[in-house]
């Protein structure tokens, strides 16, 4: 711990004083807070099972890539109370940082030297990969834990992965669940996956960027994946969203009325989401409340009222397109969720 002297009587199961630390014990260790002029330091220790939650400053941390994103993860930190030193291809970014507290890196091997936690938020792995293979910052990846939240694929994650391990450093892959504008809030979400040690290890750090931490196990690529595929559902919500909203505005109600009264479609979403997947992992496909044929005669309907109104409508298209599928396969009288299969085997 940064600047922290804690002595601890093991022999007495108690702890000792220390001046500006306070100790609220019970049965163990118990918390202890150093109070400081800049703030408080809650402190996680583990020892013989008593584990205390930990909320930590002045952690060294370097952020490579510095665009909306990167940029907005710098702040988070230096909010948090963090070390920050920052390094961009252009170095014109890094100066509204400075002025606010960061340190800039003239060079990606000086923002390598300078933490032990390397944050990467590049255009795409790729740039990342670039960075990370530059022979004077790939000897310095020893003992380093590199976190990347930069787009890509599994395999591109699981590449890189093998290449800081091969440096004698930890790799954690990263996917940011939210734009800039949410950055820092307790309830944004990142996932994660990769080397466990290392994400245990800078947690509490992490979380200065977003609240929620969500570690996916130790395959590096598995938060990609995930990453992805929620994007995909939130895009095609969206883009349904774009087209409903269209059309309701062929009847004067426009985009924010219509998405406020869209809030019906998201209660009854969150309960059919919860149906589907029971239906998926029992195997009922049973068109009980109502079938592919059903759902298939409603969206020609849906279909005819967009050609009315010239108004896009490739969501529906689509939707249009797994229903004669699954009608096809001889599955017009049973379950939506049937329709699963034809996704995910690619028929």
């Amino acid at each position: 711990m940064n600047n922290m002297a804690l002595s601890l009587s093991l022999a007495e199961n108690r702890p000792h004083r220390v001046p500006g630390v306070h100790v609220s014990s019970g049965h163990g260790w118990g918390v202890r807070r150093r109070c400081r002029d800049d703030g408080c330091i809650n402190l996680s220790l583990e020892m013989r099972g008593f584990v205390m939650n930990e909320t930590v400053r002045n952690r060294r941390v370097s952020v490579f890539g510095l665009g909306a994103m990167g940029s907005t993860l710098a702040r988070a930190l230096l909010r948090a109370g963090h070390d920050v030193t920052v390094w961009n291809r252009s170095a014109g970014r890094m100066a509204e940082l400075v002025n606010e507290g960061a340190t800039g890196a003239e060079a990606a091997e000086v923002a390598t030297a300078a933490s032990p936690l390397l944050v990467m938020c590049t255009i795409d792995k790729a740039a990342t990969e670039a960075v990370l293979r530059t022979e004077s910052v790939g000897q310095m990846l020893l003992g380093k834990t590199v976190v990347n939240l930069s787009t890509g694929s599994s395999d591109d994650a699981r590449r890189i992965s093998s290449y800081v391990q091969e440096k004698g450093g930890r790799y954690v892959d990263g996917g940011i669940m939210a734009y800039p504008r949410d950055i820092g809030k307790p309830e944004t979400t990142i996932l994660y996956s990769g080397d466990a040690q290392g994400f245990a290890e800078h947690k509490a750090v992490l979380q200065a960027m977003a609240g929620k931490a969500e570690f996916f196990g130790d395959d590096p690529g598995t938060a990609s994946v995930v990453y992805l595929a929620l994007y995909a559902y939130y895009f095609g919500a969206l883009t349904a969203f774009f087209e409903g909203a269209a059309l309701a505005e062929r009847a004067a109600v426009n985009p924010e009325s219509f998405r406020r009264i869209s809030g019906i479609m998201n209660t009854m979403l969150a309960d059919g989401l919860c149906d589907i997947t029971r239906r998926i992992a029992e195997g009922d496909y049973s068109g009980d409340q109502a079938t592919i044929d059903v759902h298939h005669a409603g969206q020609l309907v849906v279909r005819d009222a967009y050609v009315a109104e010239n108004i896009g409508y490739e969501t529906t298209k689509a939707y249009l397109s797994y229903l004669e599928k699954a009608q096809r396969a001889g599955n017009g009288q049973r379950d939506i969720s049937i329709m699963y299969a034809s996704v995910k085997d690619g028929s």
